[in-house]
């Protein structure tokens, strides 16, 4: 396991959050990055990402590798608007492929009466147009979103037997939403491709190391089912003004955890 920064770390600030990532995740240790942002969770504005100027700030400020995408997420008000929806998530996965990252970020669209099946097709009509790129669709919990609950993965996986489809851990979302994200781990761990790092009191983030996740107890478990990939630290903070000086004793202490298992 390693540590990434998402632009959702440092969303806030009054600065451009990609700008704040190149500048200050690599100066406190970070080598990798997560992408997010307006240019991702709105439809149609992917379009306009510069990846040529976004791959080489990456090399001029030594981040080594991206290791997430963000993207809109698929409506569920209808099958057809789902559809639409995957047409968007497909560019943004062809904007990944470009940028060299493997992973996706879902997030699902708005909870609703037969939600799961607006989800489940457009998650189908998704693969269809992303045939031939490799990319990993990783599913991410967020409150009130279609994708939450341990049976919300339970029934799109029984719907969609895809490689490619997993699950973002959202250490956040889920203590919001009093899901236990240690037995989710352990009921789908060959299904996470990606893991979310926040801490939280109650459904507020916080900084992390400051809140009452059990951050330390939930790596181990990571470790248990064989997870290597990042761990990709986000702080959605009420004084997000303080943020720049929050990246760094976030770093510290999961940087901390890791070395003590």
């Amino acid at each position: 396991m390693y540590l990434s920064c998402t632009t959702c770390a440092l969303r806030g600030t009054g600065r451009d959050e990609i700008e704040e990532t190149f500048r200050l995740a690599p100066a406190v240790g970070f080598r990798h990055w997560g992408l997010g942002g307006p240019f991702t969770m709105f439809p149609g504005l992917m379009q306009w990402l510069d990846v040529a100027k976004v791959k080489r700030r990456m090399a001029e400020v030594g981040l080594e590798t991206l290791t997430e995408v963000w993207s809109p997420p698929i409506p569920t008000d209808s099958s057809e608007k789902a559809a639409l929806g995957a047409e968007q998530v497909a560019m943004a996965c062809t904007i990944a492929a470009q940028l060299g990252c493997r992973r996706l970020v879902q997030t699902g669209g708005l909870r609703q009466d037969g939600g799961i099946r607006q989800t489940v097709d457009g998650l189908r009509r998704l693969f269809e147009l992303i045939d031939d790129l490799n990319v990993q669709i990783c599913l991410e919990p967020h409150m009130e979103s279609q994708i939450l609950y341990i049976e919300d993965y339970e029934a799109i996986f029984a719907e969609l037997d895809v490689p490619q489809l997993g699950i973002t851990v959202d250490t956040g979302h889920f203590h919001a939403a009093n899901v236990d994200t240690e037995a989710l781990i352990r009921r789908f761990q060959g299904r996470i491709y990606n893991v979310h790092i926040k801490d939280h009191i109650g459904t507020q983030s916080v900084v992390i190391g400051r809140g009452e996740i059990n951050l330390a107890s939930i790596l181990g478990v990571l470790r248990d089912v064989g997870y290597d990939g990042p761990l990709a630290v986000e702080m959605e903070v009420e004084d997000t003004e303080n943020l720049p000086q929050y990246i760094g004793p976030a770093y510290d202490h999961m940087a901390g955890l890791l070395e003590n298992l």
